[in-house]
């Protein structure tokens, strides 16, 4: 070898090391970054015996999907589940003492003292109309909670759909650099960062699949292939409602026009916060409205009164009234909203200048079950506790039965929230585990080990300290043939 070959050769091996040594630093300064992904740099032969640093970025799209994905159900059944745990705060404060099951036995125990002494106290006549009161305040706070809860889900929808609409377009701009820079040449690694930065926060809005086309050009499509991202960004439309009534349905989400909602998401709980905001608001609290709906109509119609003189008159409500008194609701249909309109009327309240003994012998004329206003007169009493024990025709839409007694159902009603509740949870907790993971799993493998990193700084010391020694050396060999020459 030539004294200019081993020269250039040397300082080769010096830019070389130059270069290793400035990207080892730039990977210990990304190392507390979650989105950085380690460069590696490799060495590459040249002529004449040069070498250059190839650099590349260490990521594994393969990892980066299944965390994606993960992320994505993990955001759904958490927000399900948080959803789902207010509903249940509801009534399972002090072990569900204020539940409708409980208050509906606390009422039925209330009529069956009344009705062993029905002419001897007052008092237990106002117990019932008391318990009574009780029952009707916790469904028409229920109803005003299970709205409070669709607005707030409303709410954070619009919220999840103007973080989307950002996220796109910051992606649109990265995306951009990526495709210009993968053109000319340019190092387009901390662009590709930024990227799957953003990628990873939009999989937590909504789920997505990503293609990868030429010049690093990527698409994004929603769980249900609809695009989000070719080229641009499609835009995500969603009109918030002002208020929720139970009945009512919120607005559809809107990506380029083509309508989600939580149905259009496989997974059982739905890919992303979006979904399960959309399942929260749209299904599992209208569900257990209309099951507090039918509590509360089953209630007006047990305790209606009848015509007793057979002259054809409709029932009319009794203890328990509503927006649509005196008419009864029909048997086994829903009638929403019943649930918050439900009260006790004025006229069995003493306070309020009534008597609850209408409830012992009914509002009088036609309705009067007390024809010889006998004073141990029980037999309606005795007649409404056997109708809470008898089952009654629900209607099967509500999802917690369809014959049932008020408190079987009531309890059924419980379990099936209960039930939804704990399914989250469970789902919560084991889609946690597969996100974390799968993170892990991404970030060793993309991931920067600052003890490599150091180990491979002192690699590159001894090999900047040996091409060193050998430009020293070429420099004092051609210092003796100078001299030599002279």
């Amino acid at each position: 070898m030539s004294l200019s070959s081993a020269l250039l050769t040397a300082q080769s091996a010096l830019t070389a090391t130059s270069k290793q040594t400035a990207l080892v630093s730039r990977n210990i300064a990304g190392s507390s970054d979650p989105n950085y992904v380690k460069r590696t740099g490799s060495l590459v032969s040249g002529a004449y015996g040069s070498v250059y640093v190839n650099v590349s970025r260490s990521a594994d799209e393969a990892l980066l999907s299944r965390y994606i994905q993960a992320n994505s159900q993990n955001a759904a059944s958490s927000t399900l589940a948080t959803g789902l745990d207010r509903l249940s705060s509801l009534y399972s404060a002090d072990d569900y003492s204020g539940s409708p099951a409980a208050l509906i036995g606390d009422l039925r125990d209330a009529l069956q003292a009344y009705a062993t002494q029905s002419s001897q106290s007052t008092t237990a006549g106002d117990t019932v109309v008391n318990k009574a009161v009780s029952l009707a305040s916790a469904l028409n706070e229920g109803t005003s909670q299970i709205q409070k809860l669709r607005a707030d889900a409303d709410a954070d929808i619009a919220a999840s759909v103007d973080s989307i609409n950002g996220l796109l377009a910051k992606f649109e701009e990265v995306n951009s650099s990526i495709v210009n820079g993968t053109r000319s040449g340019a190092d387009i690694s901390d662009f590709l960062d930024q990227r799957d930065s953003i990628l990873k926060q939009l999989s937590g809005e909504i789920g997505i699949t990503t293609m990868t086309r030429a010049d690093n050009d990527m698409v994004i499509f929603a769980e249900t292939g609809v695009t989000l991202f070719e080229k641009t960004a499609r835009k995500v439309n969603f009109e918030p409602t002002t208020a929720f009534a139970p009945g009512s349905s919120g607005n559809n989400v809107y990506i380029d026009g083509v309508p989600l909602s939580h149905s259009t998401f496989e997974q059982p709980y739905g890919t992303g916060r979006l979904s399960g905001l959309l399942q929260l608001r749209d299904q599992v609290a209208p569900d257990y409205q209309s099951q507090l709906d039918e509590i509360a109509r089953s209630l007006v119609t047990l305790f209606s009164e009848t015509d007793q003189t057979a002259s054809g008159l409709p029932p009319i409500t009794g203890l328990f009234s509503y927006s649509g008194s005196p008419d009864v609701p029909a048997d086994g249909a829903l009638v929403p909203g019943i649930a918050g309109t439900i009260r006790v009327p004025s006229a069995y309240i003493r306070s309020e200048g009534g008597s609850s003994e209408l409830l012992r012998d009914g509002s009088g004329g036609a309705y009067d079950y007390n024809t010889e206003n006998a004073a141990g007169f029980s037999d309606r009493l005795q007649q409404l506790i056997g109708l809470i024990s008898a089952p009654h025709s629900f209607d099967p839409a509500a999802g917690a039965g369809a014959n049932l007694s008020i408190i079987d159902y009531s309890t059924a009603s419980a379990g099936w929230l209960e039930g939804k509740r704990q399914a989250a949870a469970d789902s919560r907790a084991y889609n946690s585990t597969v996100s974390s993971r799968a993170e892990q799993a991404l970030s060793n493998a993309t991931g920067v080990d600052i003890n490599e990193e150091m180990a491979l700084l002192l690699e590159l010391e001894q090999s900047f300290q040996a091409s060193s020694r050998v430009l020293t050396t070429i420099g004092s060999m051609l210092d003796d043939l100078l001299n030599a020459v002279r």
